[in-house]
């Protein structure tokens, strides 16, 4: 009976329930999706069996790479002697990557993601399953190599790799071809990983030297913080020239590995990681989401209530005990609340696909029953909201009719509806700064140009050829220009070298240092660099002593002591290059270009010199084009690369897609906040919708009183909407310090960022208001135009 008066009601009024229904559904998705995501977040490397155990070594050292903090260390060669008087030290780890990213299996060539030089205790410290070979031999003799599943079957395809010989090619980062046995195959690390190597070499321990990631295996009492100033102490000593005045202050830093994800963000830290405030900001917004979600839901409940009154009273007149009233509300909530579970099924899979394009994570795979458990008690707290009208009588101890009569009253829903548009209103101003933001990001990146593509890591073989590369691709129609770098775009440039400037003294040792950056002539061209004073490269590329041509950003035109860009054009000027062997041209700055950023804008541009190459040091080329015509481009490139270069494998990506991965954080932390704004404004006016319901039942006989004595439509409206633009007004006025407060200390992580305008926040808040408004006058408009006589007749 209570079944099929429940299922009639539902179909009765299919809005008023379909809204319940989508709206219960779009909360529960947003929470079970925020669950998933934070779960996911917070399992990085929680997979090894020591994590607890693993700690990441690095160091600072002021006056050394402008006190920039690496994730890696410049001098690995040093860890064994400086772990070896440590008791509490169990074992340790280098990472060196692999520079070039390209491997060779006979005469053909291959490109890999990500590949480290390492010790032999890899697999000691880190739980990667060998699908082939033995974790205690695989690295017992040097020149072993372990590639991955994936790297095995691109390589190897159907024979067998064990005992086959892989090399590192000769080229700009290798001096000679080496050669390794692999002696092993490992499944592909986890998603749930900060590294993901395709390669593993162990060329023998004292071969590792210069910049390496390194970890500790400690004891499981070690203390870290005493241990660090042990590696301060030691690495101190270590780096003070014997009689030198002062000594050279080095702090070292432990992490663990399992918040290298979550609570790192170094220089050059080896993938992208996420960050704590994303994870807060979700936080934030599940818990908007829920509180907004069961309230309104309930409050819908209590507004509909009204429509049951005679239903019910029926009920209690022929003996029917309050009990009837719990299992009337559990069935019609639960049956409601099933409908909803059933869209969340149907449709999280889009959500995920919609959510994380481009970010390769399934979250519900392996979190099946994580997803029910959420699920089941998210719908459970819902269940309990839809009981508000019997938890309402029975705490005012109401006889049945009293409860419903006063199911419209909106007095005990202010401190709620405030709370709630408060809360909706600083999610949609958090969203709106996060996208001028990131949008203000990409514009101001070197891809803010949508028509250039990158060849990134070109092999030094192919370098020597540039020139013809060149003069090839330049020869086709949609092709503009072309040119080529030292690193790709979007990359952390932090290689530094000492320098000397015509009628500056010479700086202290060690603080006469300055970022470099080789490109080819008409680099500035491609990304349209902006001259300050004098102009760009020639075309001609003569390394001849005393012709070397330098540009300049204005962060280097101060750090060299000039406020004034035509100053210091024309001025003598060259740099030092560390390696013996290799010798740039003394010459002049011959240009001062504005600041541009290479990277993201989280970090502040650095002084940085650009030093004109021909067919070295350019490990990346772009290339820009015709805006409609991409397929068209790429195919062309392909013909002329495997013409000139058909042993080496071609990897292209667009740049604005490099700036992207670059804010990916920020680009998901906008589609994140965007649509659990969007869900907590609509569920929101869902419950606004069920008070104006409440207030149009329990004044339904008022209304008709002031029609009957000649109130206008009009009038009936200010009526019923004067609350509710008085409570919408508190709230926007709420939102606005506490809106101004979280986007500010957002802003924080950036060191370029957009200027807040009054009117992006008058603008946010006014679109929740005006949404909400609507919303109820729509509700008002309907109890305006019923007819009086009809509501003189009810008791």
């Amino acid at each position: 009976m209570l079944i099929k008066y429940a299922y009639r009601n539902l179909k009765k009024r299919p809005i008023l329930n379909g809204i319940k229904i989508v709206g219960l559904a779009l909360g529960l998705c947003g929470i079970l999706f925020i669950a998933l995501f934070i779960k996911n977040e917070l399992g990085y490397d929680q997979h090894h069996t020591r994590a607890d155990q693993i700690f990441r070594l690095t160091v600072t050292t002021p006056n050394v790479f402008e006190d920039n903090h690496f994730a890696r260390f410049y001098a690995s060669e040093e860890l064994p002697f400086l772990t070896d008087p440590l008791p509490e030290v169990k074992g340790f780890l280098r990472l060196a990557p692999v520079r070039g990213n390209l491997v060779q299996y006979q005469e053909q060539f291959y490109g890999i993601s990500q590949g480290f030089v390492v010790d032999e205790t890899f697999f000691d410290l880190f739980d990667i399953k060998l699908l082939k070979g033995n974790t205690n031999t695989v690295f017992q003799n040097p020149e072993s190599v372990v590639v991955s599943k994936t790297l095995a079957n691109k390589v190897f395809k159907n024979e067998n790799p064990i005992g086959q010989i892989i090399s590192l090619p000769k080229g700009h980062f290798n001096e000679n071809r080496t050669d390794f046995e692999v002696t092993g195959i490992m499944e592909n690390p986890v998603q749930q990983s900060h590294i993901h190597p395709d390669i593993l070499f162990m060329p023998g321990k004292d071969k590792i030297r210069g910049w390496a990631y390194q970890y500790l295996l400690l004891d499981e009492n070690a203390n870290t913080a005493a241990l660090a100033a042990k590696f301060s102490a030691a690495l101190s000593e270590l780096f003070t020239l014997d009689g030198a005045e002062e000594k050279v202050n080095v702090t070292a830093h432990l992490m663990n590995i399992k918040d290298i994800h979550l609570k790192s963000d170094l220089f050059r830290e080896i993938e992208p990681n996420g960050s704590m405030s994303n994870i807060w900001v979700l936080v934030l917004a599940g818990v908007i989401l829920i509180l907004i979600a069961i309230s309104n839901f309930a409050s819908l409940n209590l507004g509909m209530a009204g429509y049951l009154s005679t239903f019910l009273a029926l009920n209690q007149i022929l003996g029917a005990e309050r009990r009837i009233m719990v299992k009337y509300f559990s069935i019609e909530s639960g049956i409601i609340i099933l409908l909803a579970i059933g869209l969340v099924v149907l449709g999280m899979f889009q959500f995920n696909a919609l959510i994380l394009e481009n970010y390769q994570l399934n979250l519900l795979q392996g979190n099946g029953w994580f997803a029910v458990l959420t699920i089941f008690a998210t719908a459970l707290l819902m269940l309990m909201a839809g009981l508000q009208p019997i938890i309402k009588n029975r705490f005012e101890h109401l006889s049945l009719n009293q409860t419903l009569q006063k199911a419209g009253k909106v007095k005990g829903h202010n401190i709620l509806l405030v709370t709630q548009f408060t809360l909706a209103t600083v999610l949609l101003i958090g969203v709106v700064v996060i996208s001028k933001q990131t949008s203000f990001a990409l514009d101001k990146g070197l891809g803010a140009q949508e028509n250039i593509i990158c060849l990134p890591s070109v092999h030094s073989e192919v370098q020597k050829d540039f020139t013809l590369f060149k003069n090839k691709l330049l020869k086709q129609a949609d092709i503009t220009s072309v040119s080529a770098m030292m690193d790709r775009p979007g990359s952390e440039t932090h290689d530094m070298f000492a320098y000397n400037i015509e009628g500056v003294p010479e700086p202290e040792p060690g603080s006469n240092l300055i970022g470099v950056f080789a490109a080819d002539y008409s680099f500035a061209d491609v990304f349209g660099l902006q001259f300050l004073s004098g102009k760009n490269f020639s075309e001609e590329a003569t390394d001849e002593d005393g012709n070397g041509e330098y540009l300049i950003n204005e962060s280097a035109l101060k750090h060299l002591g000039f406020q004034d860009a035509d100053a210091i054009v024309d001025k003598g000027f060259g740099i030092i290059s560390p390696v013996p062997e290799v010798t740039l041209p003394k010459g002049k700055i011959i240009g001062v270009v504005k600041d541009f950023h290479l990277s993201g804008l989280q970090n502040k541009v650095e002084p940085l010199v650009l030093f004109k190459r021909a067919d070295s040091w350019l490990n990346s080329v772009v290339i820009s084009y015709n805006a409609t015509s991409k397929k068209e481009v790429t195919q062309k490139i392909e013909t002329i690369w495997d013409s000139m270069f058909p042993a080496y494998p071609l990897d292209y990506v667009a740049v604005d897609a490099i700036y992207q991965n670059v804010y990916k954080t920020e680009i998901l932390q906008k589609r994140l906040i965007l649509l659990f704004a969007l869900i907590s404004i609509f569920v929101c006016t869902m419950g606004v919708l069920g008070l104006a319901l409440m207030v149009a039942q329990s004044r339904y006989k008022e209304i008709g009183i002031r029609k009957v004595n000649g109130a206008s439509k009009s009038e009936i409206l200010a009526l019923l909407n004067r609350d509710f633009v008085k409570w919408l007004l508190v709230s926007f006025i709420l939102a606005m310090p506490l809106s101004y407060f979280a986007v500010t200390s957002w802003l924080q992580g950036f060191a370029y960022k957009i200027s807040l305008n009054p009117w992006l926040f008058l603008f946010s808040g006014g679109a929740v208001v005006l949404i909400t408004l609507l919303t109820v006058s729509w509700q008002s408009y309907k109890a305006a135009n019923q007819n009086p006589v009809k509501s003189l007749r009810v008791q």
